[in-house]
């Protein structure tokens, strides 16, 4: 189930760094193959968050495909950089999800690693919804989450995961550099209208 799980996830977030709105079908596989294999090693927060992420991911999914109106054509929704609102929003955000979840998990679960799975939890939730936005910060926030995620994956004997989330710090520098390069052509474009 590991491998099905790491197969459909590598796929997502390649989708997601080329700015494709195929991602999102994906993302919604993965997530519910991770669920599986989270729940097995009594990952709680991470297994509960597969959950929330094929809620986000449909979200994420009509965001996409949802197009903009402007001069009379219909365009899909650009990239571009987060404006100081809601990037204070987003970490605000953050830190109430990480003590909710820390509650949740030591209050109701066995979690053995009840601090690292909650904010990786909340920080996970925070940079999906900001890649919905299609905001170009979504890429640090996943690279900084999924180092942090390798420690933890190889710790609780996930290797195969382990390895995933090390290609998708890669697969964030490369989404970083495709967002980057959609950003200043849409403003060369709107620069030379």
């Amino acid at each position: 189930m590991e491998i099905a799980a790491f197969l459909l996830s590598l796929i997502c977030v390649t989708l997601n760094a080329q700015g494709r709105v195929l991602t999102w079908p994906f993302a919604i596989a993965s997530s519910a193959t991770y669920a599986w294999v989270f729940q097995d090693a009594k990952l709680f927060g991470d297994a509960a968050l597969q959950l929330v992420f094929i809620g986000l991911a449909i979200y994420a999914w009509w965001c996409w495909s949802k197009k903009n109106v402007l001069d009379g054509h219909q365009t899909a929704k650009p990239f571009s950089k987060i404006s100081r609102n809601p990037l204070i929003a987003c970490l605000v955000a953050w830190v109430l999800l990480f003590l909710f979840l820390k509650w949740v998990l030591l209050n109701f679960t066995s979690s053995d690693v009840p601090n690292t799975d909650a904010f990786l939890t909340a920080g996970s939730l925070v940079a999906t919804y900001m890649s919905a936005q299609k905001w170009l910060e979504n890429w640090l926030v996943w690279a900084f989450v999924d180092l942090i995620y390798v420690g933890l994956y190889i710790y609780k004997d996930l290797y195969l995961t382990a390895v995933l989330y090390s290609l998708f710090i890669a697969l964030c520098i490369w989404g970083w550099k495709h967002w980057s390069e959609q950003i200043q052509q849409q403003s060369s474009s709107s620069a030379s209208v």
